[in-house]
């Protein structure tokens, strides 16, 4: 598979990077936005190597501790889902020469700074905390729930073991159980095997001296390409996180999708309102919409919630009803799969309810 999402992603880096902005009312800073790609370790699974990247990238944020890093405004990393492996480092600074020697220090460490046992946990720690903030205590808040349920779904979806699966899977305890040791080898060995690559305009990576890649050479990465369960309906517990059903419906690779414009505003896609089904889904208390994208794969996803007065037989069949609703089929329509990227999953209550 090559590397076409990551040249779209440079592209984006090299229009923002070191771009004029105010950083405060009293002065101008400048910015400069730096992608690091890590290949994928052969020795290792998706999901060993998820774990480790993760924590990796939280540590990166304790580059700002080096002398010459600290002057700087270092951003949170983030990872970009577009390629699994990427990250994005922001850095800011009134001076584009002090800017530029934070941004050789940011290099500095991924490549050659020794990793402190203290750091490491802390950085495991904080991102124990966030997996389970956000899928552990999924019932209070209704878009974490909703994340929760959408993880679910995918898991049942994907067949197991695919690489998907796999990043899935990776969870609070997946995090907490690797070992300073584990750690510092894989990070040895990526550093030996020149796996850390860095993106941005030629004139940055050139001030840091830094590789310029060639446009023209398409860099093979780790396919993600995941296959999944038949389509149809799939069994799935949600009901502890506070999501009863979802209907999920798979639209391809292409992040500009848009889906169907009555659908879109029924459904209350990709915002804060609740969907409005109409008249004869009473056994459904909420339904919300968004369309996701997961390292490529884009989802249309709808979590419902049950009315805490409705039988499930009522329930299972008012879900089914609205998997065959006209605006959930005009939406399929313009899936590459058409009603096999079509799934509906319903609780266990729905089965002993027959």
């Amino acid at each position: 598979m090559l590397i076409q999402n990551f040249r779209r992603i440079a592209a984006i880096c090299m229009s923002l990077a070191l771009t004029s902005q105010p950083a405060s009312s009293q002065e101008a800073g400048t910015s400069a936005i730096l992608g690091i790609h890590l290949a994928m370790s052969p020795e290792l699974s998706f999901y060993d190597q998820h774990v480790n990247q993760e924590i990796l990238r939280a540590l990166l944020l304790n580059a700002r501790r080096l002398p010459d890093v600290a002057p700087c405004e270092l951003s949170h990393p983030y990872q970009i889902d577009y390629v699994f492996g990427d990250f994005a480092v922001t850095a800011r600074h009134y001076n584009p020469a002090m800017l530029e020697k934070c941004l050789r220090g940011v290099v500095r460490y991924v490549l050659h700074e020794d990793i402190a046992e203290v750091d490491f946990l802390a950085a495991r720690a904080s991102n124990v905390r966030v997996e389970r903030e956000h899928f552990e205590l999924a019932a209070k808040y209704s878009q974490r729930a909703d994340d929760v349920a959408e993880r679910m779904a995918l898991l049942s979806i994907y067949r197991r073991h695919s690489p998907l699966h796999q990043l899935l899977s990776v969870d609070a305890n997946a995090i907490a159980m690797l070992s300073f040791d584990e750690f510092s080898l894989w990070l040895e060995r990526s550093r030996k095997a020149a796996r850390f690559s860095f993106h941005g305009p030629n004139r940055l990576l050139e001030s840091l001296g830094l590789p310029v890649p060639d446009p023209m050479v398409l860099q093979p990465i780790s396919s993600l390409a995941s296959p999944r369960m038949p389509a149809g309906v799939l069994a799935v517990d949600g009901e502890p996180a506070g999501i009863a059903a979802l209907i999920a419906l798979f639209l391809g690779h292409d992040e500009t999708f848009s889906i169907d414009e009555k659908a879109r505003r029924r459904f209350a896609c990709n915002q804060d309102d609740r969907s409005n089904l109409g008249v004869g889904y009473d056994s459904i208390a909420r339904a919300s919409c968004r369309t996701y994208d997961h390292f490529g794969d884009i989802w249309f996803t709808m979590p419902l919630r049950k009315a805490e007065s409705a039988r499930y037989s009522d329930f299972c069949r008012q879900v089914l009803e609205l998997s065959r609703d006209d605006d959930i089929a005009t939406v399929a329509r313009f899936s590459p799969d058409g009603s096999k990227g079509l799934y509906v999953l319903l609780p266990p209550a729905c089965k002993a309810s027959d």
